[in-house]
C-alpha cells in the first residue's frame, strides 16, 4: 500500500439521513478523507432500500436481511478497513461483516455486545468514557477501547453574543421523529419544566422528519403552556439556531440516545453552556469542564438548574467553548480515525 494514500474505507450504519441524523453527519466527515468516494451501506427500519451510485450509498430496509449479507461479500473486499457505527449492541452489521479489520464506534448504549461478534472488532471506538466502560466490562479488552468524541467545526460553530431578549431561551434541539419517543426523549419533562418556570422560553427545534401530523397532536395533547414554543430552523443555519438562545438542554431518558449528542456538542462550539441530566452519558464531562450544569432527571432539579446557569452564565458560557476546542475538534477527531485507519490498513 502507498504509505502517501490513506487506506481505503467502506462505512457501515443505521439509518441514512446526512445533515440531520448524527452518526449520518460523523461518517460524512470521515468520508471527505477520501473525497466523499468510500461507500457507505445504511441499514435500518424506516427506510427504503435504494442505490445511490453517484453518492455511492446502499440504503436497505431492515427486512432486507439476506441483500445485506451479499452486499457485504461484494462491497467490502473493495476497502482496506470495515468501519461500523451503531449502538453497544449492535449485531446486523457486525454480523455482515468481518472480511477486513473492522473499526467499531459504539454511540448509542444498549445491551451487552454479543461475544462472537466483539471478536471480529479490532478497534472500539466509544464516543464516551461511559460506553468505554460498558465495553470494559462486558469482557472487551481495554487495550483494544479508545474514547473518540464526535467533531464539530470550530470555526461554523462559533460564539456570538447571547440574545438580547429579555427573556432566557433554552433549546432543545433533538425533536422526535414518533411520538412513541416523547417520554424518552423528554418532551413531556420539558413540558413540565416550561410549566413550572413561566419566565423562561424553552423552545423545541420541530424538524420536517418523521410523521410530523402525529407528534403535533402528541404535544397538543400534553397541552403546552404558551412559553413551550415550535421553532422549525428551516431559514437558519444550525450554528444560527444555537445562537439564537442561551444554552441547550438534553434530557434523555437512561439508555435512549446517543451518549454524547450532536446538540451538546454543537452547542458547547457556540459558546452556549448546556444543561443535562444525569441519564446523559457526556453528563461527567459536561461537569468536569463546568459546561453547564448537571441534574437529576426531576423537572423541579431542571428548574433549579437553570437558575445555577443564569447566576453565572458568563462563566459557564466560556467553559463551554473552551470544552468543544479541548475535546470537540473535528480536525481531532479525523486525525484519530486515520491514525486507526493507517495502522489496521497497513496490518491488512
Amino acid at each position: 500500500m502507498d504509505r502517501d494514500m490513506p487506506p481505503q474505507v467502506t462505512y457501515w450504519t443505521g439509518v441514512w439521513e446526512p445533515g440531520r441524523e448524527a452518526l449520518s453527519n460523523e461518517v460524512q466527515v470521515l468520508r471527505e478523507l477520501h473525497g466523499r468516494r468510500s461507500p457507505v451501506v445504511s441499514f435500518s427500519c424506516g427506510q427504503r432500500s435504494t442505490v445511490s451510485l453517484r453518492d455511492r450509498v446502499i440504503r436497505l430496509s431492515n427486512t432486507r436481511w439476506a441483500m445485506l449479507r451479499a452486499v457485504a461479500a461484494a462491497i467490502e473486499p473493495r476497502g482496506a478497513v470495515t468501519h461500523v457505527f451503531g449502538a453497544i449492541d449492535e449485531w446486523h452489521l457486525l454480523r455482515a461483516v468481518g472480511r477486513r479489520p473492522v473499526v467499531f464506534t459504539v454511540a448509542l448504549p444498549g445491551r451487552a455486545i454479543d461475544p462472537a461478534q466483539s471478536r471480529k472488532v479490532s478497534v472500539f471506538a466509544a464516543e464516551t468514557e461511559p460506553l468505554a466502560d460498558a465495553l470494559v466490562r462486558a469482557g472487551v479488552p481495554a487495550h483494544q477501547v479508545m474514547v473518540v468524541y464526535p467533531g464539530v467545526d470550530l470555526q461554523r460553530y462559533s460564539p456570538a453574543p447571547p440574545p438580547s431578549s429579555g427573556r432566557f431561551r433554552i433549546l432543545f434541539a433533538s425533536s422526535p421523529a414518533d411520538p412513541l419517543e416523547f417520554s424518552r426523549r423528554g418532551i413531556p419533562f420539558l413540558v413540565d419544566l416550561a410549566r413550572l418556570r413561566p419566565d423562561l422560553d424553552v423552545v423545541l427545534l420541530w424538524r420536517a422528519w418523521g410523521d410530523q401530523a402525529a407528534a403535533k397532536r402528541a404535544l397538543a395533547a400534553l397541552a403546552p403552556p404558551d412559553n413551550l414554543i415550535l421553532e422549525s430552523g428551516a431559514e437558519r443555519s444550525m450554528p444560527d439556531v444555537y445562537r439564537s438562545a442561551h444554552a441547550t438542554i438534553c434530557c434523555y431518558e437512561e439508555g435512549f440516545g446517543k451518549s454524547c449528542p450532536n446538540s451538546v456538542v454543537e452547542s458547547a462550539a457556540c459558546g452556549r453552556p448546556v444543561l443535562v441530566t444525569t441519564t446523559c452519558g457526556v453528563a461527567s464531562l459536561v461537569e468536569q469542564a463546568d459546561a453547564g450544569v448537571v441534574f437529576p432527571r426531576i423537572v423541579s432539579a431542571a428548574a433549579s438548574a437553570v437558575h445555577i446557569l443564569q447566576r453565572e452564565y458568563a462563566h459557564y458560557a466560556e467553559q463551554a467553548r473552551t470544552l468543544a476546542m479541548d475535546k470537540f475538534d473535528v480536525d481531532a477527531f479525523r486525525s484519530s480515525y486515520s491514525e486507526v485507519y493507517a495502522r489496521l490498513g497497513g496490518a491488512a
